[in-house]
């Protein structure tokens, strides 16, 4: 029971009590003192009781006495009775409560059955407004519970939002430093396989324009210059490299799909072409690289296997997804016998694509019929505006 109830009923108990003293002459203030006192030490006792049976049981007891005493001392004792409405109420169920009060006013009756009919009237009405007041209160209380409780709950789930933001953001540096560390590593098998071979070979050209040069000038001339461009190319790969490995680079800036094709296009000297759909928004790191990977290997098994000569990537930006689709030109593979008859010839590297895609928790699909394409899907889930 509230702070505020055990007040009203012991306002309930003490006011009526003593104002009795004053309205009627008693036989015995002594004997009325003690059953009045005896009823407030029933009245506390029960608020320190273990068990909802136990104070049921001393409700009960509460209420033999309260009868006893309207029988005894008149009206003001009604008050008393009415008191022990903040003990049941609480207690019971809802479909108990209304019965157990109906039983009360009844037994109520009963122990007033002998007084003047206005104050039987009075005292039904007390019980009946009373009654009605405590079930109005009670119910405010169990809503103000519900709502603690459902405030509890949504701060509970606030935290675990929290901490579930907290890893999503750990995961996505996570894969962000692994990317980066896979993107250096392959920046440091370039230089080692294509800026040192390079630079041995620029070593063994020069070589030979030294013994060149005095036999032969022109040819040895000729070497020269081929050995001045082998420089200038080693260079401009070297600035490349060393420009991807800035700190400041962004990983939007290493995965992206621009910068993909216009490698790719430089490189080859095939047709590229990007097409978008949709307003773009933010992607997770693991989602860039995902995609990325996916063009980039689907780009390779186009020149390697199907000789294309252009390439289109297509990428729709959905509300619950971002579709990327890589199309080429080229040949299009002979369907396996396998469990996946659209990995074709090149298995091994639509294997990658697909695990790498599943761990995202998105799809990969191809397109066997001319142009050759290989459609990713990934769902997104970004918040939505509230209109």
């Amino acid at each position: 029971m509230s702070s505020p109830l055990a007040y009203l009923r012991y306002g309930l108990i003490l006011l009526p009590a003593a104002a009795d003293m004053f309205l009627q002459q008693l036989d015995d203030y002594g004997e009325y003192m003690v059953f009045v006192l005896l009823f407030l030490a029933v009245t506390v006792l029960s608020r320190f009781l273990p068990t909802p049976s136990a104070a049921k049981a001393a409700a009960v007891v509460e209420i033999a006495l309260s009868f006893w005493l309207c029988h005894q001392y008149g009206f003001m004792m009604v008050f008393l009775s009415v008191s022990t409405m903040c003990v049941y109420l609480p207690l019971l169920e809802r479909s108990w409560r209304w019965w157990f009060a109906f039983a009360h006013l009844g037994l109520l009756n009963i122990a007033i059955a002998g007084w003047d009919p206005l104050l039987t009237t009075t005292a039904n009405l007390v019980f009946l407004f009373f009654a009605a007041a405590f079930g109005q209160i009670h119910q405010l209380f169990e809503k103000q519970a519900d709502h603690i409780k459902l405030y509890d709950e949504l701060k509970r789930l606030h935290f675990q939002q929290d901490e579930a933001g907290r890893q999503l953001l750990q995961f996505a540096h996570q894969v962000e430093r692994a990317a980066q560390a896979e993107e250096r590593n392959r920046i440091s098998r370039q230089l080692h396989d294509d800026i040192g071979h390079r630079l041995i070979r620029i070593k063994m050209m020069m070589e030979a324009a030294v013994h060149t040069v005095p036999r032969d000038s022109a040819r040895g001339m000729e070497l020269l210059h081929q050995i001045r461009d082998q420089l200038g190319d080693s260079m401009e790969q070297l600035r490349s490299a060393v420009k991807q490995m800035s700190p400041h680079r962004r990983m939007a800036d290493d995965y992206s799909l621009d910068r993909l094709l216009a490698e790719t296009g430089k490189e080859t000297g095939i047709e590229t072409d990007l097409e978008l759909q949709g307003m773009p928004y933010p992607l997770y790191p693991s989602q860039q690289v995902v995609l990325y990977k996916n063009a980039r290997e689907a780009i390779t098994n186009a020149l390697r296997h199907g000789g294309a000569t252009h390439v289109r990537i297509f990428l729709h930006y959905g509300e619950d997804e971002v579709r990327m689709e890589v199309s080429n030109n080229g040949k299009v593979p002979e369907p396996a016998d396998g469990p996946d008859p659209g990995q074709g010839k090149q298995g091994i590297g639509f294997s990658g694509m697909l695990e790498r895609t599943k761990v995202v928790g998105g799809t990969l699909t191809v397109q066997q019929s001319a142009p050759f394409t290989v459609i990713t899907r990934l769902p997104v889930y970004r918040k939505r505006e509230i209109v």
